[in-house]
């Protein structure tokens, strides 16, 4: 197939195209003016997830379109209808932060934290249009996304790992490499207008904390950690336990890489 990819460089996208590219497909690549270059291996296509109009043009004629791009608040949904527009199939992310706290699965309603508030929306726009939506836990492995980003150097200043509020708290995780791979059983395997969970396990954040710090840890306070982090710092303490049974079962997918406390622990 020809694939039209959303956020080629960014964490999630660009392990997302080489797997769609090792399997054989010819892999574009959506490129805003002004942006970081994808690499030269995809093609380029112009377009603007700022200017959701663009998005009609750059996804016409292909065969499946990719979004792995970062969340834009209000305008995902405009972008939404624009990729619609363009009549090509749609596989779009959105996250374990669209589900409320405790036991939860593919079937069960969304409940935004309010960081993902208009994700329900954009999720049901999708469905409606035959298209399919993913919903990663915390991604992690090869050197990248918000373990890396923000808790791996909280680890270094503080000298212990550091988790956010009372412990236990726990959230769903997923190695970047076996995400990738649900992409690519999605769209070989699922019926349209379907919801997926891209969750390899229940972690709690203490214990990654203690992964990070060498078996020390340090609760940040909810109200001091959201000095720095926004609204962001509240979701750490969002209790999760994410089941992602109906897409193992269904689709036949297996993570296989290392558990996070594993692949964090020298």
């Amino acid at each position: 197939m020809r694939i039209l990819i959303i956020g080629v460089t960014g964490y999630i996208g660009s392990h997302v195209a080489a797997a769609f590219a090792k399997a054989g497909h010819q892999v574009a690549a959506l490129q805003r003016p002004g942006g970081r270059p994808a690499p030269t291996s995809y093609q380029p296509v112009a377009g603007d997830l700022l200017d959701p109009p663009s998005l009609t043009t750059a996804a016409s004629g292909f065969d499946l379109v990719v979004h792995a791009g970062a969340p834009l608040g209000d305008l995902d949904l405009a972008g939404v209808d624009a990729l619609v527009a363009a009549r090509v199939p749609l596989l779009y992310t959105t996250g374990a932060a669209v589900l409320g706290g405790g036991p939860v699965d593919e079937d069960s309603p969304p409940d935004p934290h309010p960081i993902a508030a208009g994700r329900a929306d954009v999720e049901r726009r999708v469905v409606a249009a035959g298209g399919w939506v993913i919903r990663p836990g915390m991604v992690y492995g090869n050197g990248g996304g918000l373990v890396h980003g923000l808790l791996t150097g909280k680890a270094a200043e503080r000298g212990a790992g550091v988790y956010i509020g009372p412990p236990g708290t726990r959230w769903p995780v997923v190695h970047v490499e076996d995400l990738a791979a649900l992409y690519l059983a999605v769209v070989e395997c699922a019926a349209p207008g379907t919801i997926w969970h891209g969750m390899s396990e229940t972690v709690r954040l203490d214990a990654i904390a203690a992964a990070l710090g060498a078996g020390k840890t340090v609760s940040w306070p909810a109200d001091d950690a959201a000095v720095e982090l926004g609204p962001l710092a509240d979701l750490f303490t969002r209790d999760q336990t994410i089941s992602s049974a109906k897409t193992r079962q269904h689709l036949g997918w297996t993570p296989v890489h290392p558990s996070i406390v594993e692949n964090l622990t020298p």
